[in-house]
């Protein structure tokens, strides 16, 4: 009955333990379409079915030499990547951690004891012992459990490393933007440097005409408010330079006060909107995705693991062992012809042993346990949805934002050219005496406002594309990183 008793819990410990299936390579848990709503896709390759992902250097494709060396030069000394390749190294020595349970585990352990007894019969006794001993163990990987465990730590590492090429993409993209910001203030300090001369002629105009009492002193006086608040924008614009190029400087990892060779700078010309792959792709090219999917898995092994600390364990040890002991008593100290020598015994010892234990009844902390993994699994899994949608969306924004902002340009565009239009006109009906100076003012205000405009989108435009390139991710060059461990 007893031997009934005790298959039956086993069969029962067994069957609660072993409702897992092993989750490699785990589909998208939401629908990928076929097609971007905007934009054109390039055609897939005839040969296979998966395609190599682009190289993620696609600043070089902006056609700035300087460009590239910034961020070359960031992506190896910027703090941030510098502090997420650290985290790569945690996450394998953690792993390493992890694997060592899968292997014999050998100690060495010493004791040393000296001690004085006494007796009203044998008297005083004088002891000395030492032992040595080599232990040596091993758990039985019986249902894989430590090979689960170490599986899902191995998967966090990759995790940690695709979670540095997405950092490293980010920082490329931040460091491209800081720069275009740098040159586009400028652009801007010369516009409005441009703009100021222009104000400050018509000034001239202005005071002119009222001296030759052809006008009021309240033209002057509105010019010359023109004029103030031109070199109020051209000194928020000048301070603007300074932080850019602090905030670049920082980004290559240095204090703010870098110079950088800016003289004759525009923006690039981007061209049209290059066709990309289809959306199934950026499964494969963000590596946040694939960190993503990483995690998934590696919280599916966790969950084998937490399943197997369930099921029956069997460690193995054998313990070989040297003992030395000396003793010296005073029974015999009276006896004529005996003397004090002392007792000394030494030789090898060893013992070996198998250890098997199963969880019978522990409150329900195993259980629990296995439910919690299940919970955190199921977070993970929606995390990784929800990654996946976030990835479609950047594409498909940027890809409406860059076309919205093609247009706008056009007629931001038509608007500067008309705009230079009107003020011609009324400037020379002003000459003429046909009109107060109330119009060219207006026209001059909205003039100079439609050309800082025209910059401004010119600029986001850049960003927008920059946005793109960071929005399909990529394969991560090698020869930037992955320092090799210490």
């Amino acid at each position: 009955m007893m031997r009934s008793a005790i298959l039956i819990l086993l069969v029962l410990v067994l069957a609660a333990g072993c409702n897992y299936t092993k989750e490699t390579d785990p589909p998208p848990p939401v629908e990928v379409p076929d097609t971007y709503v905007e934009g054109a896709e390039a055609p897939p390759p005839p040969e296979s079915k998966t395609e190599p992902v682009r190289d993620v250097r696609w600043w070089r494709h902006m056609g700035d030499p300087t460009l590239t060396a910034l961020i070359e030069e960031a992506l190896r000394r910027n703090q941030s990547v510098r502090a997420g390749w650290a985290r790569v190294r945690q996450a394998r020595y953690i792993a390493n951690q992890v694997r060592a349970a899968r292997m014999t585990q050998i100690g060495q352990t010493g004791d040393y004891t000296i001690g004085q007894s006494l007796t009203p019969v044998i008297g005083k006794v004088r002891a000395q012992n030492a032992v040595g001993s080599l232990p040596v163990s091993y758990e039985v990987d019986l249902f894989a459990r430590r090979a689960r465990e170490h599986q899902g730590a191995k998967l966090d590492a990759q995790a940690a490393r695709l979670d540095q090429e997405a950092l490293a993409i980010v920082i490329s993209a931040e460091t491209a933007e800081a720069w275009f910001d740098s040159v586009n203030a400028r652009i801007e300090v010369a516009v409005v440097t441009e703009q100021l001369d222009t104000d400050l002629r018509f000034l001239e105009l202005v005071e002119l005409r009222y001296r030759e009492g052809l006008n009021s002193a309240v033209d002057v006086h509105q010019q010359r408010q023109r004029v103030a608040s031109q070199r109020a924008i051209l000194a928020m614009a000048d301070a603007q330079t300074d932080l850019t190029d602090q905030r670049l400087s920082v980004l290559l990892g240095e204090a703010p006060g870098r110079e950088f060779p800016l003289d004759d700078k525009v923006l690039p010309d981007i061209g049209p909107t290059p066709e990309i792959e289809v959306p199934a792709t950026l499964l494969q090219a963000r590596p946040d995705i694939q960190a993503m999917q990483k995690r998934v898995e590696a919280e599916d092994r966790r969950l084998a693991g937490a399943i197997g600390a369930r099921l029956p364990q069997i460690t193995l040890d054998f313990t070989p062992s040297y003992t030395w002991l000396k003793s010296e008593s005073d029974f015999f100290a009276g006896m004529p012809g005996v003397g004090q020598t002392p007792t000394t015994i030494h030789g090898w010892t060893w013992n070996a042993g198998a250890h098997f234990s199963v969880p019978v009844f522990d409150g329900l902390r195993g259980w629990s346990a296995i439910k919690t993994q299940r919970a955190v699994a199921d977070q993970l899994l929606e995390q990784y949805a929800e990654t996946i949608l976030t990835a479609l969306l950047e594409v498909e924004s940027s890809l409406v934002l860059e076309r919205q902002e093609r247009l706008r340009i056009q007629y931001l565009e038509d608007e500067f050219r008309l705009a230079n239009i009107t003020l011609e006109a009324t400037r020379d009906r002003y000459r003429a005496g046909l009109s107060d100076f109330l119009p060219v003012l207006t026209a001059l205000a909205t003039r100079q406002l439609s050309e800082l405009q025209l910059v401004s989108s010119r600029r986001q435009l850049v960003s927008y594309r920059v946005q793109l390139y960071r929005a399909l991710g990529g394969a991560w060059p090698e020869e930037f990183g992955d320092p090799e461990d210490e």
